[in-house]
């Protein structure tokens, strides 16, 4: 009798917290969207600062505060982007390089 076993797959994501004002996750799936992340994209939720959650990709979006970089995470309750400025990564990189670059 054969067995197989497989092997769990590699997770990209990164854990994170929401930064101290809260963040707004934005739904930037629908044809009426800019071509990237940002701001004019449909609000989805609102999330309370040190709610925590996991970056599973990146992407270059509209300029908030200097920050280009905006993460589709996924928080309890549901997932969209949110713009990198207000979350707390735990990390001093700019552009994660062990996160995936979001398909967009």
């Amino acid at each position: 009798m054969l067995s197989l076993t497989a092997a769990p797959a590699h997770a990209s994501w990164h854990a994170a917290n929401v930064g101290g004002s809260g963040v707004n996750v934005r739904d930037c799936y629908h044809p009426t969207n800019p071509p990237w992340p940002g701001t004019s994209c449909r609000l989805q939720a609102t999330l309370a600062p040190g709610t925590a959650v996991h970056v599973v990709c990146q992407y270059v979006g509209e300029l908030v505060n200097g920050d280009t970089i905006w993460d589709y995470i996924v928080y309890p309750g549901g997932e969209g982007y949110a713009a990198d400025y207000y979350l707390d990564t735990h990390t001093t990189w700019y552009r994660m390089p062990w996160v995936d670059e979001c398909d967009y």
